[in-house]
């Protein structure tokens, strides 16, 4: 296997140093390791001689790994991966593609060369531009529940008109799961009593589960499907995937019962288990690499070849998914080994990428973890620590969900609405001079601060989240269904349900109590259980009496009813 020739350098102060002092723009490569045609194009395009060499002639090349830096994969990507971009030595970009063949590369290299030595005394940077884009002030009207309704029903309409009817899923090929688009429908059905929304779920699992996209052989969930009736996987599996899709078919086994979706999501889980963690010591691998020659063998002839590579690198924010979802499997699937493994991962986590003054790292590889304060670490482990709670009761986790909010308050929220992807630091360069505040990361903030001002009655957090919810109120329609995440956050602020449950930790009825709750289809539920010697100021604050046997308190709605036996907790969590 031919290897680049390029000299690639990092992204750092050094890389940008040298291409002012050589006055030479930049070649930007973006790569992920499971990519299948940046390999390519390492073993063809850069490995060309005449390339290399107008490369090392002309630009100062820097490359770097959309994974670990994702950060810089939002402010360059030019439409996928591989991502080939110019930019001046300030990081302006100039030109771009994609994947670009080495007869192609030559000429497009001359012509970024030549376009930055022609213009680049007319090249202004974007800063106060975007800086402007997003100090917008915001509509008064967005704070009225009405608006935030009519939100949800155009959503809904979004997610209908795209649907195909036919295959499942969403638009043509190539076609991606679209997991939150899956959930916000099938809430939708339990809420509104929508038969088509189900049917949207249900037909889109079921044919992703039959076709090609879930690897029949090794289990497991690939990227994508690169045609529309799911049959031709891109056969990279990656580790936010797959605890996105393990959600999808948890919640349709829990509403529907069927058999089959949860045989899915063991599925999934017994890839994970096997193939994307480290069962001794905790955490979940970054992916494994896509190799089209291997998984079109059949699992006979796999055995005798080495399997595709796998990146046992911990992210932080697929780490924190996929222990939610695993959290979620324990108790869906009544399996405490989940359970066990999760919580091993989150004090994992933990103990090696969290730092008081810098939240969470975002990675961490070879004993060391790496790039601090990204909201997407942040949201997602703050979340994740809040199911680690519900699910065990135990502060230190509500604690530590505590402690990473004040820091993303403190370093990343902005006052006009929405926290910012990145720390606001000085002496950033490029692009990084840009700050961004993305819709998803924003959403799942939203909903973990909805949730944590349900367990804390600390109005600062609904506050946050309510500004959040407003600013992207004018911007959702430009994501389309995308803006599905947006959508489940806007349901928990318009109809959150709280569960209490009261009575002692050691009482196996307060645990049946609190199984049951958790077990029950609902995603907007905050399940809270309160030990009368333990939590007694908390009680007192919620005003609910002590009683001899434990007692469940469900509160939807503006009405709390009060239930006496844990095999009647489901019918009380309907909607």
């Amino acid at each position: 296997m031919k290897e680049t020739k390029v000299s690639w350098l990092e992204w750092d102060k050094e890389a940008f140093k040298k291409a002012q002092e050589l006055d030479k723009p930049i070649l930007l490569g973006v790569s992920a390791v499971w990519c299948h045609w940046c390999h390519v194009m390492d073993q063809t395009t850069y490995s060309d001689r005449e390339v290399a060499r107008l490369i090392e002639e002309k630009f100062v090349p820097i490359r770097v790994d959309r994974d670990r830096r994702p950060d810089i994969d939002k402010r360059y990507n030019m439409g996928g991966w591989p991502s080939t971009v110019f930019l001046t030595p300030d990081g302006e970009v100039l030109t771009g593609g994609t994947y670009i063949p080495a007869h192609q590369m030559t000429a497009l290299l001359e012509y970024a060369s030549q376009l930055y030595q022609k213009n680049k005394g007319t090249l202004k940077p974007r800063k106060k531009e975007v800086e402007q884009e997003l100090q917008k002030p915001l509509v008064e009207l967005v704070s009225d529940r009405g608006v935030f309704q009519s939100i949800i029903e155009e959503l809904t309409l979004d997610i209908a008109s795209r649907f195909d009817s036919v295959n499942g899923g969403f638009g043509d090929a190539p076609k991606f799961p679209h997991s939150e688009v899956l959930r916000l429908a099938l809430l939708q059905h339990s809420m509104q009593g929508h038969k088509a929304a189900l049917n949207i779920v249900t037909k889109t699992l079921t044919a992703m589960g039959a076709g090609g996209i879930y690897d029949s052989e090794e289990v497991g969930f690939f990227r994508y499907s690169t045609t529309r009736d799911w049959s031709i996987p891109h056969y990279e599996k990656i580790c936010e995937d797959n605890a996105k899709l393990l959600f999808n078919y948890l919640e349709a086994y829990q509403v529907t019962g069927d058999e089959k979706f949860m045989g899915t999501a063991k599925g999934i889980l017994s890839y994970i288990n096997n193939k994307l963690s480290d069962q001794e010591k905790g955490g979940f691998y970054g992916s494994q690499d896509a190799d089209e020659v291997y998984y079109k063998m059949s699992f006979k002839e796999r055995q005798n070849k080495t399997a595709p590579r796998i990146d046992q690198t911990l992210f932080v924010n697929w780490n924190a998914m996929m222990t939610s979802a695993y959290v979620f499997a324990s108790v869906v699937l009544e399996e405490q080994p989940y359970r066990k493994f999760a919580l091993k991962t989150v004090d994992l986590l933990l103990k090696k990428t969290f730092s008081p003054k810098k939240g969470m790292n975002h990675y961490f590889n070879e004993g060391s973890s790496h790039l601090s304060g990204l909201l997407t670490d942040q949201a997602y482990m703050v979340r994740c620590l809040i199911d680690s709670y519900q699910v065990t009761s135990d502060r230190k986790f509500l604690d530590k969900a505590e402690n990473l909010v004040e820091f993303m308050l403190d370093a990343l929220w902005d006052d006009t609405g929405g926290f910012y992807d990145i720390p606001k630091e000085t002496g950033a360069f490029g692009a990084l001079k840009l700050l961004h505040k993305p819709l998803e990361e924003n959403s799942i903030a939203a909903d973990a601060f909805l949730r944590l001002h349900y367990l804390t009655n600390k109005q600062v957090y609904l506050e946050t989240a309510k500004k959040i919810l407003e600013f992207f109120a004018l911007d959702y329609k430009g994501y389309g269904i995308m803006g599905a995440v947006y959508g489940l956050a806007v349901e928990l602020y318009l109809h959150p349900m709280q569960i209490h449950v009261v009575g002692s930790l050691k009482d196996v009825v307060t645990r049946q109590f609190r199984r049951e709750s958790l077990k029950a289809y609902s995603p907007l539920k905050i399940v809270e259980t309160l030990d009368p010697i333990l939590d007694h100021d908390r009680l007192e604050i919620l005003g609910y009496p002590v009683t001899e046997t434990p007692t469940a308190y469900v509160c939807f709605e503006g009405k709390c009813n009060s239930v006496k036996d844990p095999k009647n907790i489901a019918k009380s969590i309907k909607f």
